[in-house]
């Protein structure tokens, strides 16, 4: 009860504006939840950062909301709103339902030529105009890569984003972002170009992408760094003499040989199939639309000229601006215009408030017969003091029979639950929540050389195992009884794999030997194994991760029933989802604990439920 009670304490700025629905990311210093906005019914998802727990990396925060404050490119995840209190940080961003790029690559082994060129394009186009405005990302990598739901990329994570003074041909110092896709020169520890080490970190998404692995990869960190040091790596068969010379372009030692943003843009792969080079608009305000002014005019009773001032000069904190940017996203997507019944009242509140001040200052003055009214408050008084009857006197589109609103888009079709019910007095919009989208942090990777097909599909080398994918629009049935498995059931599945054993104790046992084997600790909660590679330290929870800090990877394994895959008996399969870390080594260990799950290993004692396994 203390919890449930510190909770709405903490989060009571969102109470009334977001409905906060299930957490689909966390990191060291901050938790990512799927949230609604309330005015709009649009899915948003809420970054929240306890400001206790951020200590050094409190500027980095700050930096990375003023960045996202100028940023905005249809391939950059955008931020709505920003909301501050003593105690928090919450960032509202733009919620993409595809997840990771590096999640839709093991989907699929690996890209091919088309679709890797079609993803690049996009990523391309961002970092250009990051570049163009002063600004590095420096932490490229599939992880800070999402797609929303028509498979477009959106950048996110600029917790490492550098901007010179004296712009971009201005030397950097600090040594950060991930080893595996860190250019020579931050490993030497020397100066560099913000610039110049996007363009090796690009290098290694394409390869990653076009590959299914990366090209500088080892189980030791001095190895990778001799590695990369060297610029040498194997380019398989499957890569065209094109695609071979693209990637060494960028895959560069020394960084003044290396390609530039803008040779890149117009390169003949590039350019390839698309006949034009990538582009993009360089801007750093919102635009203007007269259609969604006067969509949010008609409920807030306010001049859509008036509003548009105030929008223009706000600086992300307020929530008429989110309604603003939420509305004109549904536009440009081609979707209709609405705003629920229950924004009335608020921007009705709102709006009295605002009148009680003038009036208050105008009392004042007259009281005070050494002060003038100033012209500006005579203004202001002639628009708002009216009658009780005009200032109540607001108008509201037309709105569709039902009072409960919900986002047409098909977003519904990605793993959404039961919708969460809600007291009709206190909103009128329900939601449904999606995939859940994870918000890791990247720590060094390490995948040892046999496993370098990492993206082969994690079931490879399983004996009497059959793939299946885990349901987009997945059911989890919760069982009361602690000694059964859950059931999963649905169509469209990922990150579950399908075993001919029909004994879910069994495939438990397996798995358990398997991470004992591989000396990974987990802990057991029925038919669920948490592990982690390493105990995460307090230097793993800082952002800025620097190259000598060792990889670390936790993530989850449940033994559960697949229901619908059979026509006669349920299937014992094995879900898989990463919960924080490296994805790399993510990938590497869940390869390697389900290949030997399917061995047949000699019996050892088993923990019991519930305890900790030094396994």
């Amino acid at each position: 009860m203390f919890y449930k009670s510190d909770t709405m304490v903490r989060y009571a700025a969102l109470k009334g504006l977001y409905d906060l629905e299930k957490t689909i990311g966390s990191g060291g210093f901050a938790k990512v939840k799927l949230a609604t906005h309330v005015f709009t019914g649009e899915k948003v998802a809420i970054k929240i950062m306890n400001k206790m727990a951020l200590g050094d990396v409190l500027p980095r925060v700050k930096l990375e909301v003023e960045a996202l404050k100028t940023l905005l490119h249809q391939h950059i995840c955008r931020l709505y709103q920003v909301i501050e209190t003593e105690s928090h940080y919450f960032m509202v961003i733009e919620y993409c339902s595809g997840g990771e790029l590096f999640d839709h690559i093991v989907e699929r082994n690996r890209l091919s030529e088309t679709e890797s060129r079609k993803f690049f394009r996009q990523i391309l186009s961002a970092v250009a105009y990051l570049h163009s405005l002063g600004y590095a990302h420096r932490d490229l990598k599939p992880e800070n890569i999402l797609l929303d739901k028509k498979e477009n990329l959106k950048l996110i994570d600029f917790g490492l984003c550098a901007k010179p003074k004296s712009g971009m041909e201005s030397y950097l110092q600090t040594s950060c972002g991930s080893p595996t896709y860190a250019a020579p020169e931050l490993i030497l520890g020397r100066k560099y170009l913000g610039s110049e080490v996007d363009i090796w970190s690009m290098g290694v998404l394409l390869y990653a992408l076009m590959c299914g692995f990366l090209p500088f990869d080892d189980n030791s960190i001095e190895c990778l760094y001799k590695k990369i040091l060297s610029g040498k790596y194997d380019e398989p068969c499957w890569l065209s003499n094109s695609s071979k010379k693209l990637i060494r372009a960028m895959l560069q030692i020394d960084p003044k040989k290396r390609i530039t943003i803008q040779q890149l843009c117009n390169h003949p792969w590039i350019t390839a199939e698309f006949l034009n080079p990538v582009s993009f608009v360089h801007k750093a305000n919102f635009e203007k639309d007269d259609d969604v002014l006067s969509t949010m005019s008609a409920v807030c009773g306010e001049r859509a000229l008036d509003m548009w001032k105030k929008l223009v000069k706000s600086d992300r904190t307020d929530y008429k601006t989110a309604t603003y940017l939420l509305l004109l996203d549904r536009k440009l997507h081609g979707l209709s215009l609405r705003i629920s019944s229950s924004a009335k009242a608020h921007f009705k509140s709102e709006r009295e408030g605002e009148i009680n001040n003038i009036v208050t200052k105008l009392n004042y003055s007259s009281r005070n017969k050494n002060t003038r009214t100033s012209p500006e408050l005579d203004t202001v008084y002639n628009v708002f003091a009216k009658t009780p009857e005009a200032v109540n006197d607001f108008l509201e589109p037309h709105l569709p029979g039902r009072k409960r609103l919900r986002s047409k888009e098909t977003d519904d079709l990605c793993s959404p639950v039961p919708i969460k019910r809600v007291a009709e007095k206190d909103r009128d919009v329900s939601v449904a929540t999606n995939t859940p989208v994870s918000d890791s942090k990247g720590t060094p990777s390490s995948t040892p050389g046999s496993a370098r097909k990492v993206i082969k599909g994690i079931e490879r080398g399983l004996n009497r195992v059959r793939c299946v994918l885990t349901p987009k629009r997945r059911v989890k049935t919760e069982n009361i009884d602690p000694e059964q498995p859950n059931i999963l059931s649905g169509k469209g599945l990922c990150n579950v794999s399908s075993t001919s054993s029909d004994d879910p104790k069994y495939v438990l046992s397996q798995l358990r030997r398997a991470l004992r084997h591989k000396g990974i600790m987990c802990h057991q909660k029925g038919f669920i194994l948490q592990g982690e590679t390493e105990d995460c330290s307090e230097d793993d929870k800082d952002t800025v991760r620097p190259f000598s800090s060792r990889s670390a990877c936790s993530f989850e394994l449940e033994v559960c029933l697949l229901e619908g895959v059979s026509n006669d008996k349920l299937l014992v399969g094995i879900r898989r989802k990463r919960l924080k870390g490296d994805a790399w080594v993510y990938k590497r260990v869940c390869e390697e604990v389900l290949a030997l799950a399917a061995e047949d290993l000699s019996t050892e004692p088993e923990c019991s439920t519930e305890s900790k396994c030094p396994i």
